[in-house]
């Protein structure tokens, strides 16, 4: 199954070169190349993820955006809300979902003169959404994405699916910056929306095949890796806020990146209490849909949260997700064996306490 799943996306893979004028990346002249964090040369990293809902400007709109009546200054008051929102997490580098243009993604971060900003214009045709990152590192090379497809269909995925076709990741970006010796590779994505719908669920696996064998890439020529944005689905490993079951294996498939079984990434919202485990809310639903994952092999999670307080309903259904985490200075594949032996772990548990169960119901009878 291994073998034939990467075989998908490199029959598929077209590799496609990006137009620069497709490309916007900050090398403002008032930006200091390199490190301008305030504490530059740290380990410490601040990583953020946000859905800023329609990050755009009221002119020319697609139908679907709220601003699409030519409504530029509801959009302009939007942009200064969720500028307010990237001041308050000041995240070192954070990936924005839902923006439109270099120049909505500019409004973000508005008031932060040692942030840089990059925006690769993706494929999505319908919202035309697109995946911006700030940041107050320098990247090492021009930001991009790919045009990698996967297939999908009922024999690739168990989402009850019939149909069969393929998909690739129009909302998506690459960079890479250095945190002392290291470097880091942030893979910002949004994902196919609605997650338990069958040809959603489907067509999301194929995207994460795709978002894994660029970050199995990055991960294997030596960076550390991380993966933020919205990916649109539940995690099978640790439960959110709504108590939602996936039925995708989407946040198994970024985990484990060669499909071995040893999970290569983990999710730092393991370190958010269950009740505050939610990045979206509509009415009394909550759901956590967004997500940073990072080699666990090259990070220490120091700490994560996700912003409830900074966001209201008129700024975005969705709220900022936050970790902390430490780039190790050389990379510690131990952790992957500790992370084998601690699932086998689990597993047995989970074992003994389903045949505990059984014979408990037994006996009884």
């Amino acid at each position: 199954m291994a073998a034939r799943t990467l075989a998908c996306v490199a029959i598929l893979a077209l590799a496609l070169a990006v137009d620069a004028s497709n490309i916007c990346a900050s090398l403002d002249a008032s930006l200091t190349v390199g490190d301008r964090r305030t504490n530059a040369g740290s380990a410490r990293l601040r990583v953020g993820a946000f859905n800023a809902r329609w990050l755009f400007d009221g002119v020319s709109d697609v139908s679907a955006s709220p601003y699409a009546n030519g409504e530029a200054n509801a959009a302009r008051e939007h942009g200064r809300m969720v500028n307010e929102v990237i001041r308050a997490i000041d995240a070192d580098v954070v990936v924005l979902t839902e923006t439109e243009t270099c120049e909505t993604l500019d409004w973000a971060r508005e008031g932060t003169p040692n942030v840089a900003r990059a925006l690769v214009k993706g494929t999505d045709t319908a919202t035309q959404q697109q995946i911006g990152i700030l940041s107050k590192i320098s990247f090492v090379e021009e930001p991009w994405r790919r045009e990698d497809r996967a297939d999908y269909d009922a024999a690739t995925s168990a989402c009850g699916y019939s149909g069969s076709k393929n998909s690739g990741v129009s909302k998506h970006a690459v960079a890479r910056f250095k945190v002392g010796a290291r470097t880091v590779a942030l893979i910002g994505a949004h994902l196919k929306a609605n997650p338990t719908q069958s040809s959603s669920c489907a067509q999301r696996e194929a995207q994460a095949e795709v978002l894994r064998s660029i970050a199995r890439e990055r991960f294997e020529a030596g960076d550390a890796v991380i993966v933020a944005g919205d990916l649109n689905d539940y995690s099978d490993l640790h439960v959110d806020a709504g108590n939602n079951s996936p039925t995708s294996r989407v946040l198994r498939m970024l985990r484990d990146l060669n499909n071995d079984g040893v999970d290569e990434l983990q999710e730092v919202g393991e370190l958010v209490a269950v009740s505050d485990r939610y990045t979206w809310r509509s009415g009394s639903s909550k759901a956590k849909l967004d997500y940073i994952l990072v080699s666990r092999s090259d990070f220490d999670l120091v700490s994560a949260s996700i912003q409830h307080d900074l966001v209201n309903a008129s700024v975005s259904d969705h709220f900022p997700l936050l970790a902390i985490v430490d780039v190790l200075t050389t990379r510690d594949t131990s952790r992957l064996l500790a992370s084998t032996a601690n699932a086998t772990s689990a597993s047995a548990t989970l074992y003994i306490a389903a045949l505990t169960a059984v014979l408990t119901i037994y006996l009884v009878k």
